[in-house]
């Protein structure tokens, strides 16, 4: 982008004085669901991952005096859709009471937010008080606005040119462009605009909207807060440059003699290639050979691969990093942050620039206390640092929301060898319960995915599985 990005943590609701004076229409709280729905009352943080297939959706029980109070941090899949979703987003409800303090929405993939659209019926009926976004997403600022209808785009070009070359639904990159726009609905709606339509107003009310970036002092519900709970963000940066830090193959855990670069698709033989000289100048009459060149191009596997990861990536490195803090419990979520995220947090800058070579004495600090870490995009080796893991806390426990063969080499084994290692083997895996009992084969548990460890719960022995402080 040429100009530089601006961001603002705009209010649709008045909080403490402050922010535009539109008030959220929340009703009177009713009595969490407690020991009526699966997994009783809690009391400590409990942190409860369903398993949907290659997608995140979390949901946090914290008590307070008021009763329990329910944190929804993002609802969505796309690749290896287990078809569970409607099932979740019920039990969620149940588990709430269809009352929620906060939803925090990390970044737009489809991966992140498709269940608001597809279960828009079951969410209309849920009372929110606080909606959470990266400020990507804060409809008063026009740079964010462009950024994100132009990565849309973007990837529509790439799906059209995908679908007219013949490729498969299934094709790594189809599926990659899909999770920028989503699937098309039967009435033609773009699945993700369809979704962030009820994230924006399909609730049973009108909850207070705020958009964050690295650094904000959020606002919690008032009740959250009296229970004792906090919260840092972490993460968006602000800096352009920095969100488009795709990657750092040194601070990726790689499989011995693997390669950081894939071959490149070569479609025709060297017999069928050719220069410029080699035409006569009649054939460039209707077309000169350098536009001719440059439509090409603009189609070659290469190129489209380039542009799908470009636009998917930099939806990534917009995720809402949120660090919660609850009675000496720390608990960080990363959503799908990549490199340039993390490298804002790690080293409070470009990495490598002078002042920004080791990680911070406060990134040290906060990942020395972690308690709890949702593992960064689905366990890719992008999303999760070398630094970052090298830091955390010595018998942290994570959870990590994965389906095998969504996408090549994902979850990454090397990283979560090292996460394991780090957390005593206290690393829950989605696909190491059952998505439902006696469904198909990828319904049940991933065999390579090993047991579930001893620290986590399956209440229900099937679709969701449970951490508590």
């Amino acid at each position: 982008m040429a100009t530089k990005i601006r961001a603002r943590a705009v209010k649709r609701a008045k909080p403490a004085g402050k922010g535009r004076a539109i008030a959220p229409t929340v009703p009177a709280a009713q009595p969490a669901a407690g020991a009526g729905a699966a997994g009783g009352s809690v009391v400590g943080v409990r942190v409860r991952m369903f398993r949907v297939g290659f997608g995140d959706f979390f949901l946090l029980t914290v008590p307070a005096a008021a009763g329990e109070k329910h944190i929804l941090i993002d609802c969505g899949v796309h690749a290896k859709d287990l078809g569970t979703m409607r099932d979740a987003v019920s039990q969620m409800a149940l588990a709430c009471n269809s009352q929620l303090a906060l939803i925090i929405v990390t970044h737009r993939h489809a991966d992140h937010i498709s269940g608001f659209g597809t279960c828009k019926d079951i969410f209309r009926k849920i009372n929110v008080e606080r909606v959470w976004m990266s400020w990507f997403e804060d409809p008063k600022n026009p740079d964010a606005k462009a950024l994100q209808s132009s990565l849309t785009a973007m990837a529509a070009q790439v799906h059209l040119s995908l679908r007219a070359r013949g490729s498969s639904p299934d094709d790594p990159l189809v599926s990659m462009a899909e999770n920028i726009t989503g699937t098309m609905s039967a009435a033609g709606q773009a699945g993700n605009q369809e979704a962030l339509a009820v994230i924006h107003g399909g609730f049973a009310n009108t909850p207070a909207y705020t958009y964050y970036k690295a650094g904000d002092a959020p606002a919690l519900p008032p009740d959250l807060v009296a229970a004792g709970l906090a919260a840092r963000i972490l993460g968006p940066p602000i800096d352009p440059q920095l969100v488009s830090q795709m990657t750092n193959k040194n601070q990726q855990y790689l499989a011995a003699g693997a390669s950081s670069d894939d071959n490149k698709f070569q479609p025709f033989a060297p017999q069928f290639k050719g220069a410029v000289g080699d035409y006569p100048a009649r054939a460039f009459r209707y077309r000169h050979f350098n536009k001719i060149a440059e439509l090409i191009d603009g189609i070659q596997p290469d190129t489209l691969a380039a542009k799908a990861a470009a636009a998917d990536n930099t939806l990534n490195n917009q995720s809402l990093v949120v660090l919660f803090s609850f009675r000496g419990k720390n608990l960080l979520f990363a959503g799908d942050a990549q490199w340039g995220n993390w490298e804002n947090f790690l080293y409070g800058g470009a990495y490598g620039t002078p002042g920004h070579t080791e990680p911070t004495k406060e990134a040290q600090d906060i990942l020395g206390k972690i308690d709890f870490y949702k593992v960064g995009h689905h366990g890719s080796a992008n999303a999760s640092p070398m630094d970052a893991v090298g830091a955390m806390r010595l018998g942290c426990v994570g959870m990590c929301s994965t389906q095998p063969g969504a996408y090549n080499q994902v979850p990454r084994g090397p990283l979560l060898s090292a996460l394991g290692q780090r957390m005593n083997g206290q690393l829950a895996r989605s696909d190491q319960i059952f998505a439902v009992k006696g469904g198909d084969e990828d319904k049940a548990p991933t065999p390579d995915a090993g047991p579930l460890p001893a620290k986590f719960t399956v209440p229900t022995g099937e679709l969701y599985v449970d951490y508590e402080f």
